[in-house]
């Protein structure tokens, strides 16, 4: 009976034991690649027993056993699995689920579900772009969606960028438009990436259409962060800081191979001189970088608000602080629902932009070019000894510049002209631009009854800039010195309003839905501009750069312009599905502006788009492994203004340069007139169709989109004297000189699951172009931008839109070690008429990705980006310089005798059979890894004894790697003329950067 009594008390025991054992008590977070969601569901499988996370996205569980199963759940996420395996502390992080979750994108005064859209549309969220140490929106929107090229302008610090949509739709500004949260801005480098919530991309006609005269080249539509109605409000703190460097691979002749290259081209018998100058050493330097954002946002059922800053440093791997970038914004974002009837509300943004500049894309004097063709033999300073030649010209009265140390800079040892020392000519950089702007709109929306919405917007854009320069006085040439100190300053303002008034009505009737938008805007741009010039100063400084301090008036100039545009419109839009499954849509738009003559003043833009949604039909098994599959088509027409001055029509009348004899000896102003009026001219006109196919498929983890685009634009906008003689005396200005197609076909494809506790994403898009010149209004050429005399790109029919001219070559004379020309015209002779194609700056395959991983705490993401079929035309050699250094390839790989087997020719210093010919023609293919980020958030536990929701540690390498076989300073070779894209002029590089991320949330 005591051995029962103790067997029975044992087993007892033992079965509370295990019980206490099993029931265990766990807590966690549930999160996604951003932060905490609150109200996600977490249920214990098999029992009844869940919960909900709170607004931290944290949960508290008890009396769960060991082999307990939790199933987590959130709408719009992908469900997840875990299992308790003996753990008190669970976090959790869900990745989106596209099959779930019905997204809503931005539309042309509207949005859409992405699930119902029949135009062609990519997105960009917030995530994709907020972690990025870019200093501006577009260059972090690089590589991210298909159909889209991002071309920088330049690597220096606050350089804008081109955004090409669809290829190069026109021969001057093919810039798309921007809207910022319904409001139309030339620029958008006063917003910070923090601020931005959503980027649509509108690459059809069909979808820019609604736009008329300003979406030939494309839409852009940015939508800003806004707040909502949280549990208590939320403070973040983004911050992004680290260094950048060069990351070029050129390689420049040392003084060993460039004093062996000119005496074997016969300049002359060159001697040692114990210098061995590298100038890429000398001006590359690591750089400075730190970006930070602080928001404030939180709401109420009735109101929500944002309020926001940042702060933006950069300096420059050429310059420093010299080649500084400061920007500061803040922004105010509210709604307000009045009442069951009205709601208004604001999106008010400010930023203050002040930017360094130090000279660049100039072929003469800019500084990377001049440390490009500066020889090697001279030194950087004088250290051991001043020559006697500088010793002559301070005794002359020449001010020959020195460093900090007061040791004179070294003038040039061979190289001739206007080439200087680069270091020395860095410390005279004395130009700044400041800009403050203001972006805002202010809305109100009317609901009189249900389905319909009175929309009344009013925009506002409003910069005024000042670009100030002054010159000190300074000899480091013959030809490049400055004998008197002087103040430039050129003041623009640009203001612009836009009213729009537009309503929106939505109805359904049995499976019928429709979607009517009827609207009107009225919109005016204004912009002075002034020039001002004086000197001398009296004493250099920015303390004394200043007009009033000038000491002779008679040196004093100004000059100025004004612009000013109005524009009326009105559009249109319906759209109409039946049961999800057949989708239609037409837009039309009509717009007067007052850039165009009375005849051609207004003009309509239509557009047609259809969508068959073969998913949803009856015959679509639901155990398909493709859960979604639509067919897109659309057709439209758009128009661009954007390269037309306005008052074409009109005859004007100069005075410069004209003087009439007075009959005493002197002159008398005279009048001229100036370019001839056309009052013809219209619009230009982008034509576009597309077809394209939206899929997802296994649940939703796997995306694919595909589109082929059709893109003729009509009517280009051109200057020039082709329609009339020469002997007019008079140029035409400007009129309507051709086609240029662009054609291809685009592809985004996406993979995302999560197993267990790691989560993986792989999103990859490629897109195909061709661009070519189809129609000529005129009956010869128009050539682009001219090289120290020599037009390098031109405007012709059957070829891609400014490509580049030169001499075509067939190799080496092995004999002579002379290029062999080819004779194009087969005259016998090589003469200018030889002079063709020898290049296209436009790629054939743009390409990017991205690969997400994430395992509970510790998240990685690699960005790469790339094109593959462009040429870059190497034009920063100097036929005209020939003691000017060269690059080492030419020494590497030239001529030396028979049997050489050479790439290039002997050593020769001023043949345009090789320097402007396809020798000097490289492969602009590349692909750059744009981002390789670790990042780490602090676990729920830490981070309960530290009072935030959220905390995130990162490491950023950003665009420091980079496959090229280019060589020369960076295949990303930029300009700010749009006619000389691709034209390396010794191009400031795009810097690599090593960056540290923190963010906060309290």
């Amino acid at each position: 009976m005591k051995i029962l009594i103790l067997r029975n008390i044992f087993f007892l025991f033992f079965f509370s034991f295990c019980t206490y054992v099993q029931a265990q008590k766990i807590t966690g977070t549930v999160s996604d690649v951003n932060g905490p969601l609150p109200g996600a569901s977490i249920l214990v499988k098999g029992t009844n027993n869940g919960t909900t996370t709170d607004f931290d996205g944290k949960f508290t569980l008890e009396g769960l056993a060991t082999d307990a199963i939790l199933k987590v759940s959130y709408v719009g996420y992908a469900a997840k699995e875990v299992m308790v395996n003996n753990q008190t502390i669970i976090n959790i992080t869900l990745a989106e689920d596209t099959s779930l979750l019905d997204e809503v994108i931005v539309v042309g005064y509207g949005t859409q579900k992405k699930s119902l859209v029949t135009g062609a549309i990519s997105s960009i969220k917030a995530d994709d772009i907020q972690n990025n140490g870019s200093t501006r929106v577009e260059q972090a929107m690089q590589g991210k969606v298909s159909g889209i090229s991002v071309l920088s302008n330049s690597g220096s610090p606050g350089s804008a960028s081109k955004i090409r949509i669809r290829g190069t739709g026109s021969n001057g500004n093919s810039d798309p438009i921007y809207i910022v949260d319904g409001m139309k801005t030339s620029s958008i480098d006063n917003i910070d990436s923090g601020d931005v919530q959503s980027i649509e991309i509108l690459k059809d006609a069909a979808s820019s259409a609604i736009y008329g005269t300003e979406g030939a080249n494309g839409v852009v539509l940015i939508t800003t962060k806004s707040g909502n109605n949280y549990d208590k409000p939320v403070l973040s703190y983004n911050s992004q800081f680290g260094f950048q460097s060069e990351r070029t691979q050129i390689k420049l002749m040392d003084e060993s191979q460039y004093r062996t290259y000119l005496n074997e081209a016969g300049v002359q018998n060159i001697q040692s001189n114990g210098v061995n100058t590298n100038w890429l050493d000398e001006v590359f330097e690591t750089a400075w970088v730190e970006k930070h954002h602080l928001s404030f946002a939180g709401g109420t059922e009735k109101s929500s608000y944002l309020l926001s800053g940042s702060y933006t440093n950069q300096d420059g791997i050429v310059g420093g602080d010299r080649a500084n970038f400061k920007r500061y914004t803040a922004r105010l974002n509210s709604k307000h629902k009045i009442n069951d009837w009205l709601e208004v509300g604001n999106n008010l943004s400010y930023s203050n932009t002040s930017r360094d500049v130090i000279s660049e894309d100039d072929e003469y004097r800019s500084i990377l070019n001049n440390a490009l063709l500066m020889d090697p033999l001279t030194p950087v300073t004088y250290t051991n000894g001043v020559p006697t030649k500088v010793t002559d010209l301070v005794d002359n009265g020449y001010t020959i510049l020195s460093d900090k140390n007061g040791d004179y800079y070294g003038l040039p040892e061979y190289v001739t002209g206007e080439i200087a020392n680069p270091v020395a000519m860095l410390t005279i950089q004395n130009r700044n631009i400041k800009t403050d702007k203001i972006l805002g709109t202010f809305f109100a929306n009317v609901t009189p009854f249900e389905g319909l919405v009175l929309t009344s917007r009013l925009g506002i854009d409003v910069s005024y800039s000042i670009e100030h320069n002054w010159n000190p006085i300074y000899y480091v040439s013959a030809e490049r010195q400055n004998t008197l100190a002087t103040i430039d300053d050129n003041i623009t303002k640009t203001s612009s309003w836009l009213w729009e008034n537009f309503a929106t009505y939505t109805n359904d009737y049995k499976k019928h839905n429709y979607t009517i938008l009827l609207g009107t805007t009225a919109e005016k741009y204004q912009s002075p501009n002034f020039d001002l010039f004086s000197g001398p100063m009296p004493k250099e400084g920015d303390n004394y750069a200043y007009h009033d301090f000038s000491q002779d008036d008679d040196l004093d100039k100004t000059g100025g312009s004004y612009v000013e545009r109005k524009k009326r419109s009105v559009f249109g839009r319906f759209s109409y599905s039946y049961d999800d499954r057949y989708l239609l849509e037409g837009t039309l738009r009509y717009d007067e502006s007052s850039a165009f003559s009375d005849a051609n003043k207004g003009a309509y833009f239509p557009s047609i788009s259809a969508g068959w949604v073969m998913s949803n039909e009856n015959f679509w098994s639901e155990d398909s492994k493709i859960n979604y599959m639509k067919f897109r088509a659309s057709w439209g027409q758009v128009g661009s203004d954007q390269n037309l001055y306005g008052n074409e029509d009109l005859q004007f009348y100069t005075s410069e340069g004209i003087k009439i004899p007075d009959g005493n000896g002197g002159f008398l102003s005279g009048y001229e007139a100036d370019d001839l009026p056309n009052p013809d001219l219209t619009w230009e006109t982008s034509e576009q169709l597309d077809l394209g196919i939206d899929l997802r498929a296994f649940d939703g983890k796997l995306t694919f989109t595909t589109d082929y685009y059709d893109k003729k634009t009509k009517d280009l906008i051109v200057s020039g004297n082709g329609l009339i003689p020469l002997s007019v005396g008079r140029n035409f200005g400007s009129f309507n000189g051709g086609t240029v197609s662009n054609k291809g076909w685009e592809f985004e494809l996406g993979y995302n699951n999560s197993v267990g506790d790691f989560s993986y994403g792989v999103n990859l898009n490629l897109s195909t172009l061709k661009n070519e010149v189809t129609d000529l209004a005129v009956d010869s050429p128009i050539d682009g931008v001219n090289v120290r005399g020599f037009d390098t790109t031109r405007f012709e029919e059957g070829e891609p839109i400014w490509y580049y001219r030169g001499y075509k070559t067939n190799g080496i004379d092995d004999a002579t070690g002379e290029v062999i020309i080819v004779d194009v015209d087969g005259s016998g002779d090589i003469t200018a008429n030889d002079i063709t194609n020898i290049g296209d700056p436009h790629p054939d395959l743009l390409y990017g990705g991205q690969i997400n991983l994430g395992y509970k705490s510790w998240d990685f993401n690699l960005n790469f980006q790339g094109v593959h079929g462009n040429e870059i035309y190497m034009l920063w050699n100097r036929t005209d310089r020939p003691y000017s250094n060269k690059p080492s390839f030419l020494y590497n790989d030239r001529w030396t005798g028979v049997g050489s087997n050479a790439s290039y020719p002997k050593a020769d210093v001023s043949s345009d059979f090789l320097y402007r010919s396809d020798l000097m023609v490289g492969d602009g293919s590349y692909m750059r890894i744009k981002q390789i980020q670790l990042g780490y958030s602090l676990p729920s536990m830490i981070l309960e004894k530290l009072k935030i929701d959220r905390l995130r540690l990162s490491l950023s390498v950003e665009d420091y790697f980079t496959i090229t076989n280019y060589k020369g300073l960076d295949p990303e070779a930029g300009s700010t003329n749009n006619s000389g894209q691709g034209i390396d002029r010794g191009v400031y590089p795009i810097p690599g950067k090593i960056i540290f991320g923190l963010s906060v949330n309290l």
